[in-house]
């Protein structure tokens, strides 16, 4: 009768944290539902792998998405081996599509003349997108963007 007693002091105790625990926790609602333009705004620092008419290279783009899913005042920091070392200001990065599930598609613009579309999909928590041109002739790139 003692252990019972001992033991109910134990599992009642611990029974009551897991209970207040579980009802405290609040789901993000970012992680529910359909993700759309609007849950992408603010601002994101993409990375990117690059072959372009400038050779191989790499990019930093950053920008800050309207809950349109634009953004007219993009920076690209890139590193080329035949154009070498550049930045370009004002550039455009535009999600043209985006489906419920988070695949879609986006325009960046990355100076005079210059552009690239990507096929983007979404993580789930809107956190993260990953971006691959499979549009542009003699242009293959492929990164990542980071809500910040």
């Amino acid at each position: 009768m003692q252990n019972r007693r001992k033991f109910a002091r134990l599992v009642i105790p611990v029974a009551l944290c897991l209970i207040a625990a579980v009802v405290m926790v609040k789901r993000s609602s970012a992680s529910i539902g359909n993700i759309n333009k609007a849950d992408l705004a603010g601002s994101w620092v993409v990375t990117l792998y690059a072959q372009t008419g400038c050779g191989v290279g790499t990019s930093q783009v950053n920008f800050t998405l309207n809950a349109s899913g634009v953004s007219t005042a993009a920076t690209n920091h890139g590193h080329t081996a035949g154009c070498g070392d550049s930045t370009t200001t004002g550039n455009t990065f535009t999600i043209t599509s985006l489906t419920a599930n988070g695949s879609g598609t986006a325009g960046l613009t990355c100076g005079a003349g210059c552009g690239w579309t990507f096929n983007i999909q979404v993580a789930p928590d809107r956190s993260t997108f990953t971006l691959v041109d499979l549009t542009d002739p003699l242009n293959y790139l492929q990164g990542t963007a980071v809500h910040q």
